[in-house]
């Protein structure tokens, strides 16, 4: 892979986690917090932790947010990814790379045909099918706006 289509696909990762956390938080019902390991890693290697070090390892496949619904507080950890379109053995790679340091977790894709959100245990048993994000406190209208977004960046791109 070339560096453009590199930069181009860590463009639309980045998009598709603003896209995520603008989203839930937009439903006034969830808390968002960053929790990547983009946030952490550099800090630790200029302590003086080896990147070979198994906690760096494990860090490497962090979450990207930490999500708190404000009224079960109930903590969700979310992994992001962006899929032109819906493909279930990359969403089945994912989970099974997830599973091994974080259980439970969960998987949010977000598609040009809408977004997708189920934990990591449901996606490796159902062979990397991925249910649509169905939750009540973020209605089709609010994704259907973020969907756009998605699509018309898609479209200039």
């Amino acid at each position: 892979m070339s560096n453009v289509n590199f930069t181009r696909q860590l463009v639309k990762g980045k998009i598709a986690e603003t896209i995520f956390s603008q989203m839930f938080r937009e439903s006034g019902n969830f808390t968002v917090l960053e929790f990547g390991y983009e946030k952490v890693i550099p800090e630790m290697i200029q302590q003086g932790f080896n990147e070979s070090n198994p906690m760096i390892e494990t860090l490497r496949t962090a979450p990207d947010f930490a999500v708190i619904d404000r009224d079960t507080r109930q903590v969700k950890l979310i992994e992001v990814k962006y899929q032109r379109s819906l493909s279930p053995e990359y969403t089945l790679k994912a989970a099974n790379r997830m599973s091994q340091s974080w259980n439970p977790s969960y998987l949010f894709v977000a598609t040009l045909d809408g977004f997708y959100m189920d934990e990591i245990a449901n996606i490796i048993k159902n062979n990397g099918e991925i249910a649509k994000l169905n939750h009540p406190k973020i209605n089709d209208d609010l994704q259907n706006d973020y969907l756009q977004i998605l699509k018309r960046f898609e479209q200039d791109n």
